[in-house]
């Protein structure tokens, strides 16, 4: 696919989000005015077994779009399912994983796999809810950095628990280094696409005589959230502007960054072979008789950071600055990380998804 002809508008996006229609805190219209003072283009709700798509539209400048968390019915602590685009309540399907799956694939909708890998801090006291179920096939992408989930894998003591909450930046690291092993592994395989989430409640916690919200879906949405590129400006029409972020998330024209730290709206990462420009969730086909070819990789941050350039999970190349060039001539699924500094540790910023060269 040669990408080279096509202009791309980037996007803002929090997805995985809970509102009084299952366990969150706060209903559609106040959710959607959070977005909007966090500076997003668009959210995704996905309460738990529940799909209303009445709700859905532009609320102000945030474009409000409703999917469904899922879990497998004969399983408590796992396999949660994020829906998009199915059109429809899929409950009564959600039994076997594969199954729900399918038949999400069958109705055109797009399926991501919730916080795959869980721990819970020694203090936290929370569950975890691991996708149990890897010989699964078919679904869209995997959630890899649920913000959520990173943060009460930290809580390891009442003392840690205290500082991270008033100050969390000094909790998040980035996604789970065996979360995005497992992203690689099966990348081996086929393309799947990685999202981030919040899985924003915006609960209110209490121990003793002491209360706090943890945390403000404002706070959430200022965090990890997933960027898109969509090939076409926003009209207004609520099915135009839909099917166009739908379209990117199942194209791969995504990436996930922890905003918080910087915003990384301008992030941008392409190949170039001859006068084509490929760029994330792309495939570069290399016919055989031109395989000797070199290929280009251009990566550019809106801020400075430490950049590696990774092929099949393994770092190829890397910098420290806002630019990376590498030219190769090697076949593999190449994809970015971006790391920045807070209180003299390296961070997770972006994680980008890949880009795909083959030779035919």
């Amino acid at each position: 696919m040669d990408a080279g002809c096509t202009a791309y508008w980037e996007r803002v996006g929090n997805l995985h989000i809970h509102t009084l229609a299952s366990d969150g805190t706060a209903d559609h219209n106040a959710v959607a005015q959070a977005a909007g003072r966090a500076g997003l283009d668009f959210i995704i709700v996905t309460d738990h077994d529940v799909f209303l798509p009445e709700v859905q539209g532009w609320k102000g400048s945030v474009l409000l779009l409703v999917g469904e968390e899922l879990r497998a019915r004969d399983n408590d602590d796992g396999n949660h399912y994020l829906i998009f685009h199915a059109g429809q309540e899929m409950l009564d399907q959600a039994g076997e994983p594969q199954h729900l799956i399918d038949a999400v694939n069958e109705r055109g909708g797009l399926g991501f796999i919730a916080h795959p890998l869980e721990y819970a801090g020694s203090y936290s006291g929370e569950r975890t809810y691991n996708w149990q179920d890897w010989d699964v096939t078919g679904y869209s992408g995997i959630e890899i950095w649920n913000y959520m989930s990173e943060f009460k894998a930290h809580v390891s003591s009442l003392l840690r628990g205290l500082a991270y909450i008033f100050s969390p930046k000094l909790a998040i690291r980035g996604p789970f280094a065996a979360t995005l092993s497992a992203w690689d592994a099966v990348l081996t395989e086929r393309m799947v696409w990685a999202i981030g989430g919040s899985d924003a409640h915006a609960q209110t916690y209490r121990k003793g005589a002491l209360k706090r919200q943890v945390f403000s879906y404002e706070h959430l949405f200022r965090a990890v959230n997933t960027h898109i590129l969509v090939t076409e400006p926003w009209t207004g029409d609520l099915v135009h502007d839909a099917n166009l972020v739908y379209e990117a998330l199942a194209n791969g024209k995504a990436f996930v960054a922890y905003d918080a730290l910087a915003s990384a709206r301008g992030f941008d990462f392409n190949a170039v072979w001859r006068e084509h420009t490929f760029t994330m969730g792309d495939t570069l086909d290399l016919p055989l008789d031109e395989s000797n070819d070199y290929i280009k990789f251009e990566v550019t941050t809106p801020h400075p950071a430490q950049l590696r350039l990774m092929c099949n999970g393994l770092v190829v190349a890397q910098s420290k600055g806002m630019r990376l060039l590498f030219t190769t001539r090697e076949p593999g699924v190449y994809r970015v990380e971006a790391s920045r500094k807070y209180f003299g540790r390296d961070r997770g910023w972006i994680y980008s998804n890949p880009i795909r060269v083959c030779v035919r």
